[in-house]
C-alpha cells in the first residue's frame, strides 16, 4: 500500500514521520515523504522515499529571526501565510504528483491543510498527526493566550475554539489559493473547524506525544482521536560521537545539556553570554548545543567546564547528562522525559509554551520561565531548583512507563482499527 506523509518544517518536524515509516515499510508498505531537499539523508538513511518539495523553513526563520525573537505569535503567522502564498502553487503541482496512487496520506504542522486537500481531490482518506494537543477540551488549557491560566472548562472551550478561528483568519489566504487550483470548494471566513464548513471534523488524528505527559481528555471523540505515545527515531547507532565530546564527559561528573534546536533569537552572542554566566553560576559543567543559532561558540568563552558541539543525537548524549535546558519542543521533551531527565525550558514559540506549563504541572520542570525578561540569577536558580530530589525523583518515575509505550506500535494498530491500514500482500513465489 503506497502512504504519503506531508511534513515541512525542521528536521525535528521530519524524525517522528521517518521512524513511523521505518516500521510500515518494514511490513511491506511504500512509504514517501514529501518534505524539504534538507532532510534528503534523514529520509534516504532511513530507507524511505524522499519526495522534495520547494520550501526552507531554515531560510525563512533566519530571515525574520527578529519576528521571531519578539515571540509575536500574530506576526509569526503572517510571515508563514506569506511565505506560504509564494510556494503553494508549486506545491500543489508537486503534491499530486507525489500522490499518484496513494491510498492512505498523513500530513501534519504547515502540511496538514495541504494533506487533507490532496487527500479530498483524490478521494482517499487523510489521517492528521500532531505533537501538541489541538483538539478543543474542557480539561486543556489552550495554547493562547496563555496555556497557565486557571480556567473553568467552558472558559479552556471557548479560548480553544476562538484560537482556532483567528489561526484561521491568519492562514486562510494559501489555503484558499490551493484549494482553488485543486478545484476544490473554498472553505469560508469560519474556518475548516466550523460546524457550517466541517471540513477538517471528520479527520482521524494521532497525538505521537506520551499519555504519561498529556492523557487522552474523556471528551475527544476516541473513534478518530488517539494518543499514541512519542514516534523515536533512534540514531545511537548510527553516530560516531567526536573524541572531544567523549574525553569531555569523562572528565568529571555529567554535565548539564544547554540547546534550543531550530531555535533562533536576534542577538544570539547577549543570550549565549547570558546563558554561560548562569552555568558559571551553578558551577556546573555544560554542553552547549548552538543549533540553528540561538547560541554561538563565542571565542574566548571556552574553558574545562563548556563544551561546544552543533548537534548531537538526543538519544546518544541524553543518557550522558544530568539535566536537559532548552526550548521546550515536543521532541526534545519526550527524549528528556524518556531517561528521566530534570529540565528547565525555555519557551520561544508556540507549543513550547504548552509543554512549559504542562511539565511544570507534572512537577518535572520546577518554574516557568519568561525568555523575554531572563537574567543569568534567574535561569541558575531555575538550574538549581530543578537539581532538588523532588523534581529528579519525578523525572526518574516517568522515564520507563515514556520507555515501554512504543508509541509507534499504537499508532499502526490504532490505524489498523479504523480501517486504513492494509495488509500487505504477499509476494508471489516464483514458478
Amino acid at each position: 500500500m503506497k502512504i504519503v506523509i506531508f511534513t515541512i518544517g525542521t528536521q525535528g518536524d521530519a524524525r517522528p514521520f521517518v521512524a513511523l515509516g521505518r516500521r510500515l515499510s518494514a511490513l511491506g508498505h511504500d512509504i514517501f515523504i514529501v518534505t524539504s531537499a534538507r532532510h534528503r539523508q534523514l529520509i534516504v538513511e532511513g530507507g524511505l522515499h524522499l519526495v522534495p518539495i520547494e520550501s526552507d523553513f531554515a531560510e525563512l526563520m533566519a530571515r525574520e529571526h527578529a519576528v521571531m525573537d519578539r515571540g509575536n505569535q500574530l506576526r509569526i503567522g503572517r510571515q508563514m501565510a506569506n511565505a506560504l502564498c509564494d510556494w503553494m502553487p508549486l506545491w500543489v503541482e508537486q503534491a499530486m504528483a507525489a500522490t499518484e496512487g496513494a491510498e492512505l496520506i498523513l500530513g501534519s504542522g504547515s502540511a496538514t491543510a495541504l494533506g487533507a486537500s490532496i487527500a479530498e481531490k483524490r478521494g482517499i482518506p487523510f489521517v492528521q498527526a500532531q505533537f501538541m494537543p489541538m483538539t478543543p477540551s474542557r480539561h486543556v488549557p489552550p495554547l493562547w493566550p496563555n496555556p497557565g491560566l486557571p480556567l473553568p472548562g467552558t472558559a479552556n472551550l471557548a479560548l480553544a475554539h476562538l484560537a482556532r478561528f483567528l489561526i484561521w483568519q491568519v492562514m486562510s489566504a494559501p489555503i484558499t489559493v490551493m484549494r482553488h487550483d485543486l478545484g476544490l470548494e473554498p472553505i469560508g471566513w469560519r474556518g475548516p473547524w466550523s460546524r457550517k464548513g466541517g471540513h477538517a471534523r471528520g479527520h482521524y488524528l494521532l497525538y505521537a506525544f506520551s499519555r504519561h505527559l498529556q492523557p487522552q481528555p474523556d471528551d475527544w471523540p476516541a473513534d478518530r482521536i488517539a494518543v499514541t505515545g512519542s514516534w523515536f527515531y533512534d540514531q545511537t547507532q548510527k553516530w560516531t560521537p567526536p573524541p572531544a565530546l567523549m574525553r569531555f564527559l569523562e572528565a568529571g561528573p555529567k554535565p548539564l545539556y544547554i540547546g534550543f534546536g531550530s531555535m533562533m533569537c536576534g542577538n544570539p552572542e547577549a543570550f549565549t553570554r547570558m546563558i554561560l554566566e548562569a552555568v558559571r553560576k551553578t558551577g556546573r559543567r555544560a554542553i552547549i548545543a548552538t543549533g540553528w543559532g540561538a547560541l554561538r561558540a563565542l571565542p574566548g568563552q571556552e574553558d574545562d567546564s563548556l563544551f561546544f558541539i552543533e548537534n548531537a543525537p538526543h538519544d546518544w548524549l541524553f543518557p550522558r547528562v544530568a539535566m536537559a535546558v532548552h526550548h521546550g519542543g515536543a521532541g526534545t521533551v519526550a527524549a528528556a522525559s524518556r531517561v528521566g531527565l530534570p529540565q528547565v525550558i525555555i519557551p520561544f514559540l508556540a507549543d513550547q509554551f504548552y509543554w512549559s506549563w504542562r511539565l511544570n504541572m507534572i512537577g518535572i520542570t520546577p518554574m516557568i520561565l519568561n525568555r523575554k525578561t531572563l537574567t543569568a540569577e534567574k535561569l541558575a536558580y531555575a538550574i538549581g531548583k530543578a537539581r532538588a530530589r523532588s523534581v529528579a525523583d519525578k523525572a526518574r518515575a516517568l522515564a520507563p512507563l515514556i520507555e515501554a509505550e512504543d508509541g509507534i506500535a499504537r499508532a499502526m494498530a490504532v490505524l489498523g482499527h479504523w480501517g486504513l491500514l492494509k495488509s500487505p500482500l504477499p509476494a508471489k513465489t516464483a514458478v
